[in-house]
């Protein structure tokens, strides 16, 4: 509007038209309805101009159509008429508003050419003269457009222009704001029903927000949390130099993520994988933190559960061979290694049943756990037992003192008492380590029942050596047989 034309608007004017600001705006502080504000809208502007109506209609995106919003004073058949209404040259004062994004002002819409495709609309509703002005959007695209239409030919004055352009402008602020409002709730939606736990804090750490997932995971309800620090989550088992890498993450790259283990309310640990994000102001200050995570813990006990079934003996809960030979390999040190294998358990077995069997296995575990330190303990197979242990020790003192104390225990199992006697082998040195100790098992085995052998460290007993020992004990087997 050009200097000439604003001085041709009175103060009066200026004062209504303010005074529609003030309403509109006080009703969005209010937080009313974003269709009853509209109307209001509508309902104030007509009063400015006796003998019109208001009406606000919005472009479907879509289909390209436009569509009445409100217009509280044009009857339902005027919606109607007024429905999937074309953007164009001749597509009535709104659809060239929306067309040109310009603002279109019709004095006679009974003969302007913009009027072409809607004239049975302006003759069926007697609308004499329509002004329009285009609603935008932030980017200053057309989205709709807010018109007067009067019963009367008449072009407007300049107040009617700034009164639409205001209007228009009000009703741009009004559909930003419920378009927050949907997103917002949008995202409150999401938040509610997401299964990964939300924080929100401000610059200071106190907790502003938590989703019921945080409270399903934690165990704490949010009145319990809120105002405090996430330090109350925290379990102890991240050392200082974990927080302090975090905390200069977080503050070179406005974020972190990484696997931490926090603390539910009962006292158990919560394993899980969290990312923290920085929120900062238009001036780059730090407004709040925000921390999402995923429990891990249940994937975290699963994954034990695969590794204990792949790593340990089902019955003892041992570890098993697969596990040793793995250790073994995977180690630049010497160990000490000695095998254990309980003579006649496929008697005892075939005796008393294998139920039986594996009470006698979970006893004689127990008993090697509590008398010797070793480095570790294994079930190897059903009959035999490894322990390990980190350097050179004096394998023959062990040995001893293993039969020791299973020459003097008696294994106590349903009512039965048994006395259990080991034949065993032992090695210290690195490379081969298993196998040497199964050899020197065997050749143990040679020398009789309760008896062991130690592998020397210079000694080398080869397959071929073992293959020839056990040919010449078969064939001395079948001769005493023939």
């Amino acid at each position: 509007m050009d200097q000439n034309n604003s001085l041709q608007i009175s103060a009066e004017q200026y004062e209504n038209i303010a005074n529609i600001q003030q309403q509109i705006l006080a009703k969005l502080a209010a937080d009313e309805a974003i269709l009853a504000i509209l109307n209001a809208l509508c309902s104030l502007a007509e009063k400015l101009l006796p003998n019109s109506v208001a009406s606000i209609m919005l472009l479907d995106k879509k289909t390209g159509l436009m569509n009445v919003l409100c217009a509280p004073s044009i009857p339902p058949e005027g919606h109607q008429a007024l429905a999937n209404l074309k953007p164009g040259p001749h597509g009535g004062s709104c659809g060239n508003a929306v067309f040109h994004n310009e603002a279109q002002f019709v004095d006679n819409t009974f003969k302007d050419e913009r009027w072409q495709n809607l004239r049975h609309i302006a003759y069926d509703f007697n609308l004499c003269a329509c002004w329009s002005m285009p609603i935008r959007d932030k980017k200053g695209h057309a989205i709709g457009s807010f018109a007067l239409s009067s019963f009367e030919h008449r072009a407007p004055a300049p107040f009617h222009c700034h009164l639409l352009a205001t209007c228009a402008a009000i009703v741009s602020i009004v559909l930003k704001k419920q378009r927050r409002e949907k997103r917002l709730q949008l995202l409150s939606t999401a938040l509610l029903h997401a299964q990964e736990g939300v924080v929100v804090t401000d610059k200071d750490l106190h907790i502003l927000e938590v989703n019921p997932a945080f409270e399903k995971i934690y165990g704490y309800q949010a009145q319990e949390v809120i105002g405090k620090t996430p330090k109350i989550l925290k379990s102890g088992l991240q050392d200082q130099a974990f927080y302090r890498a975090m905390w200069q993450q977080l503050n070179q790259q406005d974020a972190w993520h990484g696997e931490i283990i926090n603390k539910h309310k009962n006292g158990s640990y919560v394993t899980q994988w969290m990312s923290i994000s920085v929120i900062r102001d238009e001036q780059g200050e730090i407004q709040n933190y925000l921390s999402v995570f995923s429990n891990l813990t249940e994937l975290k006990l699963a994954q034990k559960k695969i590794v204990d079934m792949a790593f340990s003996d089902e019955i003892t809960g041992l570890y098993n061979k697969t596990y040793l030979e793995q250790q073994l390999e995977n180690s630049d040190l010497d160990y000490s290694l000695i095998l254990l294998n309980i003579n006649n358990f496929s008697y005892i077995n075939t005796t008393y049943g294998f139920d039986f069997g594996d009470k006698i296995l979970i006893n004689i575990a127990e008993q090697l756990k509590n008398n010797f330190s070793c480095h570790s303990l294994y079930r190897l197979n059903s009959d035999e037992f490894a322990l390990l242990f980190e350097g050179k020790i004096d394998l023959e003192a062990q040995i001893k003192s293993i039969q020791s104390l299973f020459y003097h225990t008696f294994i106590d199992v349903d009512g039965v008492s048994l006395c259990i006697a080991f034949t065993l082998g032992a090695v210290y040195g690195r490379a081969h380590l298993l196998r040497k100790a199964a050899l020197a098992l065997k050749q143990a085995r040679s020398l009789g029942k309760n008896r062991f052998y130690i592998l020397d460290e210079t000694e080398n007993i080869t397959d071929s050596a073992t293959r020839e020992y056990f040919i010449s004990t078969n064939l001395l087997l079948h001769n005493a047989l023939a």
